[in-house]
């Protein structure tokens, strides 16, 4: 299927640019009266909507222009329009030197009127949360922290800088709510890229949708999707960010971008680092080695060193006749990691170890012909993953070894020297054609293959005495969408259909506690429809509205495991679900803004992810589950310089036809179903001189307690939706209500180019458990300097 599909792309992109080979360029100079280049002048063919800007040097080219005279038509902000009719006479390329004057009147008031991405995205027809990360680029925030101050998304990680980041989205969790970077799925890149771990500095925005994906997206998630988008500058730009916090923390990132006067080449690094001890305190039971007693005591973290690294080369050429652009990448990263536990608390390691790497390269070339848009983009890459497990003994809490002769591990008494080799080939094609102003057609096709092959010496073995991890394992998954996007009554109405198509197939080899060889193979056929509607009632209201039938395969770690403490299974089943939105949004420009959203949801077959001992965790259907949910968010200005905003999200998921009773409308596990966040941002200008400005902010968040694993539903508070009153049973089952507070503030001492950051985070030190009720850092400070070289 994957050649045929590949046929079928060289096929369709040869016929286009055999389509385009009759068209004509138009290229030239623009000059004011005293023959001096005018860079960033307008010019274009307005009956075409083909339009560009001239270069530094005042040169400009138009490509793929229909044979035949077209007018041409140049503008520049204090200079007459000029237009000129043209005739090429059968030319390839057609120069033209145009010459503008000087406009003589003046200009009292010049106003501009636009949405930015960031709103446009907010007003899309599917619902959309987008985080400006570029106005809080200078606080020292994790995009974590970002991200969990927004309605309706919970990030939950298992302990420090680095930990594992499951993200749950209006009742979904973990992988039914896909990742992206730039609009491409971000599986090729491990663990090396993830919410977790890029620092705000690397991003100009987040996009979160939720429920209903975009046609340009098309994966196969339940819950929504985010998409990270990394910050574009036409020419040159350098930007770069250091930061120093509690518990020998260290983060820093660097941007680079270089393109010529033409701007028709280009070559860039993205590149961060994140260090962290993660050495805080927690509480936790405490085992003696020699006597066995149990008692509850609070130490530091002994074992819990996080570092990683990443890189990313490109370069490529951009705005010729053949490329929009062809931009070709490398990128290489490194994951070295201490285990201080597993999947839970219960039991601490003190020489475990796990490490992750690659070297990934990129290709992603766009083109826009006429009506038609392509972008294709290509990676191949292998993923190493190592853990090694060597301890001939175990520890305690306070870092004390006792040997034991009968282990060869601490995590296990076989221990574990794995090597283990996940090889991914991606590609993702979409294509887009304006069918007129007002209908586009679109279809967006994700094709991957994915391999696991290892070897583990001191691992499980088949009865033959081979090692369970050689032989190869293999998955595919294709997933094909097709949509409509439709605009009406003056674009009042948007509305977008779309239909999906979901192929999977998995080859592999399990083994059971004995030895025994047992082959899993399966194949997934499903289809998918949706619909999402937006109604604007007025020039800043609008009510929107979407449904889906969806379908979430497996990813390749659910199945395969990610070879250190989450486990394999071959026999998980797609997660099917019956999803419906709907929201309104008013705002006043620069004044306040109001958004109230709900969301139903019916799902078969959930993947969960679940502890199965103290150590390890793992991939599990949840037959039925069913669902209901609000949230609300507003912000408000209070004054010119004070500005406040906060949000709640309330959400009940229950099982039902479990055939238990004691399960029967149980909450799902591990689930918070209700938080809320407040902030309040002041920003000070002339605070010590002239050009500077202070911004002072701080936020409150607020978790309400719930359950590890499921509760009998007689058992819950009585309060309110749950809200108020405690459990009828206490246990270290409950997970409880949480309250966190965060202070800062940013210096900028001249301009927007550099900027001093500070910030105490969890200001009273109060406990903070997440996911599987892991203690995450107490009281830290924060301290973050940034530089921009424009």
């Amino acid at each position: 299927m994957s050649k045929g599909f590949l046929l079928f792309f060289l096929l369709m992109t040869g016929w286009i640019v055999q389509a385009q080979n009759p068209s004509v360029t138009w290229h030239g100079t623009v000059k004011d009266a005293k023959e001096k280049p005018l860079p960033g002048a307008t010019v274009g063919i307005q009956a075409l909507n083909k339009f560009t800007t001239t270069t530094a040097a005042g040169t400009f080219e138009l490509s793929d222009v229909p044979p035949g005279p077209h007018r041409i038509q140049v503008t520049h902000v204090g200079y007459k329009t000029v237009l000129k009719d043209v005739s090429p006479d059968g030319q390839k390329r057609v120069r033209i030197n145009l010459v503008l004057q000087e406009e003589a009147s003046e200009l009292s008031e010049v106003q501009v009127r636009g949405k930015t991405e960031t709103q446009q995205a907010k007003e899309l027809p599917i619902k959309a949360e987008v985080i400006n990360t570029k106005a809080v680029q200078e606080q020292p925030s994790t995009l974590v922290e970002l991200m969990n101050r927004s309605a309706g998304i919970r990030i939950r990680q298992t302990g420090g800088l680095g930990s594992n980041a499951g993200l749950m989205m209006n009742g979904f969790q973990d992988r039914a709510i896909k990742n992206f970077k730039d609009g491409i799925p971000l599986d090729y890149l491990g663990a090396g890229y993830n919410i977790a771990l890029v620092p705000v500095n690397m991003l100009e925005r987040v996009e979160v949708y939720k429920g209903v994906l975009p046609t340009g997206l098309g994966a196969d998630a339940l819950g929504g999707a985010v998409n990270l988008v990394t910050k574009k500058s036409l020419y040159r730009y350098a930007e770069a960010s250091y930061e120093v916090a509690s518990f020998n923390t260290h983060r820093a990132s660097l941007n680079v971008l270089y393109s010529d006067t033409t701007r028709k080449f280009f070559v860039g690094a993205d590149a961060f680092m994140n260090r962290s001890d993660n050495n805080y305190k927690v509480n936790v039971t405490v085992t003696d080695l020699e006597t066995a007693a149990r008692s509850s005591a609070t130490v530091r973290l002994f074992h819990n060193r996080f570092t990683n690294y990443y890189t990313e080369a490109y370069g490529g050429i951009a705005n010729t006749r053949w490329a929009d652009e062809l931009r070709l990448g490398v990128t290489w990263f490194r994951i070295d990691r201490q285990n201080q536990y597993g999947a839970t608390m219960a039991q601490p390691f003190g020489a475990s170890v796990s490490q992750q790497y690659s070297v990934v390269p990129t290709l992603r070339y766009r083109k826009a012909f006429r009506k038609l848009n392509l972008d294709q983009f290509l990676t191949g890459s292998t993923i190493h993953v190592q853990q090694i497990d060597t301890a001939q003994g175990t520890y305690d809490w306070y870092g004390n070894f006792r040997p034991s002769p009968s282990r060869t591990g601490e995590t296990s008494t076989r221990g574990s020297r794995a090597d283990i080799a996940f090889a991914y080939f991606t590609s993702r094609t979409n294509l887009s054609y304006q069918l007129n102003e007002h209908n586009k057609l679109e279809m967006n096709v994700v094709s991957a293959k994915m391999m696991r092959v290892g070897r583990d010496p001191l691992g499980l073995t088949f009865k033959n005495g081979t090692d369970i991890l050689a032989p190869e394992a293999q998955y595919y998954k294709l997933i094909t969408a097709l949509g409509l996007e439709s605009k009406g009554f003056g674009e009042k109405v948007l509305n977008s259909l779309i239909v999906k198509y979901y192929y999977a197939s998995v080859d592999a080899i399990d083994t059971d506690f004995v030895g025994a060889v047992l082959p899993r193979s399966q194949t997934a056929i499903r289809w998918g429809v949706a619909e999402a509607a937006k109604v604007s009632l007025g020039a800043n209201s609008f009510v929107r509205a979407s449904a889906e039938v969806a379908t979430r395969l497996p990813e390749q770690d659910e199945l395969f495991g990610d070879g250190n403490f989450h486990r394999s299974n071959f026999e998980l089943k797609p997660e099917r679900s019956t999803n419906f939105n709907a929201g309104f949004r008013t705002e006043k420009p620069g004044r306040y803004s109001v958004e109230l959203n709900t969301f139903y949801r019916i799902t078969r077959d959930l993947i969960l992810r679940v502890p199965v001992d103290i150590f390890f965790t793992q991939n599990q259907n949840v037959n039925n589950v069913r669902g209901l949910g609000v949230e609300a968010d507003a912000g408000l200005s209070l004054t010119r310089w004070l500005r406040t905003n906060g949000n709640f999200t309330w959400q009940d998921f229950r099982l039902f036809n479990t055939g238990n009773r004691n399960l029967e409308g149980s909450r799902l596990r591990n689930t918070p179903y209700f938080f809320a966040n407040l902030g309040l941002n002041a920003t000070l200008p002339h605070v010590l001189a002239g050009r500077d400005r202070l911004t002072i902010y701080y936020y409150f968040m607020f978790v309400r307690e719930y359950y590890l694993d499921y509760i009998p539903k007689a058992l819950e508070p009585a309060g309110f939706l749950g809200l108020w009153g405690r459990a009828g049973f206490d246990a270290p089952n409950i997970i409880p209500n949480q309250h966190l507070h965060s202070i800062g503030l940013t210096y900028q001492p001249v301009n927007d180019r550099f900027s001093v950051g500070l910030q105490v985070k969890n200001l009273f030190d109060k406990p903070v458990y997440d996911n599987f009720r892991i203690q995450n850092a107490g009281r830290s400070i924060h301290l973050k300097v940034n530089y921009i070289l424009k």
